[in-house]
């Protein structure tokens, strides 16, 4: 859902899920632990540490998150939980004619966004990462032919935080997820949850929702999720609480909890070459 002044008129939303303000930590922190439970109304919760007994239903994960050592210019350089170091991963990416998100996939500046957020852009695309000011130059190194996918690179100096990828048919029905992105490009960094509805066969078009092709024409599977995205939110990640991305923002239908996501594990499979 790719963002362009024409746009704004059509999408009046109040977005609700706004960052907090990060924490300033120790400049040889590269590693923090965080710990994951679901209490007795199924509300899932991250921490910095154990939470008591009585709640967390007997079921806690512990996971550690690494990080690239943090600058001194950069206030938040340690995520205080899987989904923040997601917010951190993510990214704003500009042009003149708009623009949209896009995600850290390595350490080295290598990124993913959505195909037909890059589709008539040229070198003058600049990335704004989470906390700075400075801009990137972005450059584009391949986009899929049948997926709505476009790898990138980041120029930048240091070492970046970036996203495990996850396959999307692990997921289940049901199961909690994050959407992270730039809505209209005013809301920086917004976070949005939601839920995995299925991974939608690329028949169906056709054959449920009497489309003979899916919109824009991308082809093969798409993760279907109700996690609220509006333009702006195109190319950035959806999560799992884990902070894993499972696909790639595509596409929904307006006013409606019906969105899909380029399957993450389309990923590996188009820019194979480049993860190596």
């Amino acid at each position: 859902m790719e963002f362009t002044t024409s746009k704004v008129k059509r999408y009046l939303i109040a977005l609700l899920a706004l960052l907090g303000l990060f924490t300033l930590v120790a400049a040889d922190a590269w590693s923090k632990k965080v710990y994951i439970w679901q209490d007795s109304d199924g509300q899932t919760h991250f921490s910095d540490s154990p939470p008591a007994t009585e709640e967390n239903g007997g079921k806690v994960e512990e996971r550690t998150l690494k990080e690239p050592p943090p600058r001194e210019e950069t206030a938040a350089a340690i995520a205080k939980g899987p989904i923040e170091h997601a917010v951190q991963c993510t990214f704003r990416l500009k042009n003149k004619k708009g623009g949209a998100s896009g995600f850290f996939i390595n350490d080295k500046g290598l990124a993913v966004t959505a195909k037909h957020v890059v589709q008539d852009a040229t070198y003058s695309m600049e990335a704004e990462l989470p906390g700075e000011t400075r801009k990137h130059r972005v450059r584009i190194l391949k986009k899929s032919q049948h997926h709505d996918l476009a790898l990138l690179q980041v120029a930048i100096d240091r070492p970046t935080p970036y996203l495990e990828i996850r396959d999307p048919h692990t997921l289940t029905p049901g199961e909690e997820l994050w959407a992270i992105g730039n809505p209209l490009l005013a809301f920086r960094e917004t976070v949005t949850k939601g839920n995995f509805s299925r991974i939608f066969p690329e028949a169906d078009w056709k054959k449920e929702v009497k489309m003979r092709l899916p919109p824009f024409k991308f082809r093969g599977d798409q993760v279907q999720f109700s996690t609220p995205v509006i333009p702006g939110n195109s190319g950035g990640p959806v999560v799992d609480y884990e902070g894993r991305v499972v696909g790639v923002v595509s596409f929904g239908f307006p006013n409606t909890p019906i969105n899909f996501a380029a399957p993450s594990s389309y990923i590996r499979k188009e820019f194979e070459s480049y993860l190596k």
